[in-house]
């Protein structure tokens, strides 16, 4: 089997958030269990290590990924013959599916209570928890939202667009103008791709909101399921290349173009981070993530 053409698709894929990702991923899993060869339990788990390092390779961000790849790994330990080994990484994978569905609507309704009636939200790239949280509050109240633009994909259209066809009025802005947009604010609501050691990781421009958030003394939440949220001593890569020509198509000779999609803010700018679980503040979710663990496989493979 072709791992890496495998996850191209996922790869591939520039505009999916964290939970769409983690979707993809599910399939991803489901299709490979159906073609592995592996003729033993032993052989089975070094085939879902191998599919979960590609997965991971592939987006290196996405926290919920590492979640899954625990699952899985977690699932087929224990069992005694390759058949009960795929049944219960299926079962695994079925369950994981249904939770980030149902974490990702919970934390978007904990969250609409956050949104002011008669308010302004500023709001960076699109979120899909995001996105639910403002849909549901614009059922029931009118307040207006500021979209940051998400270069160089321009994610922020798209919520801008969504929020518009539902009544809400929306202006788009470009990233850089955050500190003269969020003038008039009364919060900052942003996703989050993962929660560890540096922080919040999200799509580049979150930091300056965050900043510019705390300089104006407005509140700044992220939202953010639990299957983001790391272990301690778990990576955050951010360090992920991507195409020059999405910034600048045919850029003369000499000029460089740096194009990453992601960044880290500290924990400590966000007032706090809203879960399925209700809203924790910094503090709680530094004692939750010293409390979980992860294989020690998947530990293996994160070190390298």
């Amino acid at each position: 089997m072709d791992l890496d053409a495998l996850v191209a698709p996922l790869r591939a894929d520039v505009r999916g958030g964290a939970a769409e990702l983690a979707g993809s991923a599910v399939a991803l899993f489901e299709a490979a269990l159906a073609e592995s060869a592996a003729t033993d339990v032993e052989d089975f788990r070094a085939f879902l290590s191998r599919l979960a390092a590609r997965t991971l390779e592939a987006q290196p961000s996405m926290a919920p990924l590492v979640t899954l790849a625990a699952t899985v790994l977690l699932a087929a330990s224990g069992t005694a013959s390759v058949e009960e080994a795929r049944a219960a990484t299926r079962r695994a994978l079925d369950r994981f599916r249904e939770r980030i569905r149902s974490a990702s609507r919970e934390a978007a309704a904990r969250a609409e209570g956050l949104i002011p009636a008669g308010g302004r939200v500023l709001t960076v790239s699109s979120s899909s928890t995001v996105r639910a949280a403002l849909l549901e509050a614009a059922k029931r109240r009118s307040f207006d939202v500021v979209c940051l633009e998400g270069r160089p994909n321009f994610e922020g259209r798209s919520l801008a667009a969504a929020l518009a066809a539902a009544g809400v009025r929306v202006t788009l802005a470009v990233d850089a103008a955050v500190a003269a947009v969020i003038r008039g604010c009364d919060v900052v609501l942003t996703g989050a791709d993962s929660i560890g050691d540096l922080g919040v990781v999200n799509k580049i421009g979150t930091r300056p909101a965050a900043q510019a958030a705390k300089s104006a003394g407005i509140p700044i939440y992220a939202l953010a399921d639990t299957t983001k949220i790391l272990p301690c001593g778990v990576p955050q890569l951010v360090e992920d290349d991507r195409p020059a020509a999405e910034v600048w198509p045919e850029a003369p000779p000499g000029v460089a173009i740096w194009n990453r999609y992601f960044e880290a803010t500290p924990l400590s700018l966000f007032a706090g981070v809203v879960t399925e679980a209700g809203l924790r503040t910094p503090a709680e979710l530094e004692e939750l993530r010293a409390g979980l663990e992860l294989p020690a496989e998947l530990r293996r493979l994160l070190a390298r």
